[in-house]
């Protein structure tokens, strides 16, 4: 199969609108979360936990879509300067 510059930018294109409504779900349910927990003087505990619970795939997320595009970014520096 041969490789075309058009349906890797659409592969791209779905791929990066794809991130975006992951990452604005995962940030306002974390803020939700947080906000929550605020809101509430009693089960702190429990609320702390479940902010927790929706804070830290928002932070795995954005670590590993920061670590793929810095590996992107090497790969294409590295075959520019081949």
């Amino acid at each position: 199969m041969t490789y075309h510059q058009s349906s890797a930018a659409s592969v791209a294109t779905v791929m990066a609108a794809a991130t975006v409504i992951m990452i604005g779900y995962r940030v306002g349910r974390a803020h939700a979360a947080w906000r929550d927990l605020r809101a509430t003087k009693r089960d702190v505990p429990a609320k702390r936990k479940i902010a927790w619970s929706h804070t830290r795939p928002l932070l795995l997320g954005t670590l590993f879509a920061l670590a793929t595009f810095f590996a992107t970014l090497f790969a294409a520096a590295y075959d520019a300067g081949r």
